[in-house]
């Protein structure tokens, strides 16, 4: 729980969508999309569009305004790809009427990246376990 934790933290600096979680982030794609032995090989690409596509279905599970936050943050949304940090933060903070600077503090985004960090390592333990429930 805590890499995963880490790793978003990380992958806020240039988002979450596929080409970013290869160029910026492979470490994260394969913590929570591992390149499994016995199965068919997954390249690192295959790979990152499903970490973006689990990445994107727990950051809709969020409640709002945590899950419209979360998307501005990783550039999940329209419009958001070429925003630096700063503006990415500036947009999630006017969503909770604060300042960026009061955003940027482990109450705000810190929580919010927690928050997203229990969803992810709950869906990842999910496929963990339907995975070791199939019949060989």
């Amino acid at each position: 729980m805590q890499q995963i934790q880490n790793h978003l933290g990380r992958t806020l600096r240039r988002g979450g969508r596929p080409a970013e979680l290869i160029t910026y982030a492979p470490e994260f794609v394969d913590l929570v999309w591992p390149a499994e032995t016995g199965m068919p090989r997954q390249t690192i690409h295959d790979r990152a569009i499903h970490a973006h596509r689990l990445l994107t279905a727990a950051v809709a599970a969020l409640e709002q305004p945590h899950s419209e936050a979360m998307g501005i943050m990783l550039c999940l949304w329209p419009g958001t790809l070429g925003l630096s940090l700063d503006q990415r933060r500036e947009r999630a903070a006017r969503l909770f009427g604060v300042q960026p600077d009061t955003f940027r503090r482990p109450a705000h985004e810190g929580h919010l990246v927690l928050n997203l960090a229990l969803e992810i390592y709950q869906r990842v333990q999910e496929r963990h376990d339907r995975r070791r429930t199939l019949p060989t």
